[in-house]
């Protein structure tokens, strides 16, 4: 199994290095292809750093014309997402600074992340809804750092390595803050489940 995902991502890998040697060759469709996959995660991902959808719209537009002005002297980068997903980040991270300057809100230098959990991506299932709503607590519970982790970790396809670039730390900490993140998840629903088992029980008891 392990081995069939690696020859998986090594040919996706191949597909989009592929795509971007003809992006930066002039080819139009290859260009299409590129905006046409990323945009929603980029968008994702931004609106998660700020309510402000408009910026993240702008910050998308920035990133795309960058992309086209700059082709000839642009890398050749071994993962296409990991590349502009960085060069997205930095863009809006200054927009979002410059608009706290803007106002006025120079002390504020905070960064946010705000990950829940889409619900739509659960069946409506009892017991799937009562882990959801302890899988959102605990998200609360992570501060915005943990959570960029986790969202990256479960929704980018990034390596360890390239999720620690993205967020500034090192790879053996993004990986021990993940297994420990999902240690207590595991735990923490566990003994939820098993609450609410015997609550259920002892009403049911009760009820007879």
């Amino acid at each position: 199994m392990a081995n069939t995902s690696l020859l998986n991502k090594n040919k996706v890998d191949s597909y989009w290095k592929d795509v971007w040697m003809r992006f930066k060759s002039g080819e139009v469709k290859a260009f299409e292809l590129i905006y046409a996959d990323h945009i929603d995660f980029l968008y994702s991902y931004g609106t998660k750093m700020t309510a402000d959808t408009e910026m993240v719209e702008d910050a998308i537009q920035d990133l795309f014309l960058y992309l086209l002005t700059k082709r000839d002297n642009l890398s050749d980068p071994d993962f296409v997402r990991y590349y502009l997903l960085k060069a997205f980040k930095r863009i809006l991270l200054e927009k979002i600074r410059n608009e706290k300057l803007w106002l006025k809100d120079k002390d504020d230098d905070s960064f946010s992340f705000d990950y829940s959990i889409e619900p739509e991506s659960f069946s409506h299932d009892d017991e799937k809804e009562r882990k959801l709503v302890f899988i959102e607590e605990l998200l609360e519970q992570l501060d915005p750092r943990k959570k960029e982790i986790i969202f990256l970790k479960f929704h980018s396809g990034l390596s360890y390595d390239e999720i620690g670039d993205i967020v500034g730390i090192q790879s053996s900490s993004v990986k021990k803050l993940v297994y420990r993140t999902i240690s207590s998840f595991r735990d923490i629903l566990k003994n939820k489940i098993i609450t609410l088992f015997f609550l259920f029980s002892r009403s049911s008891n009760i009820r007879n």
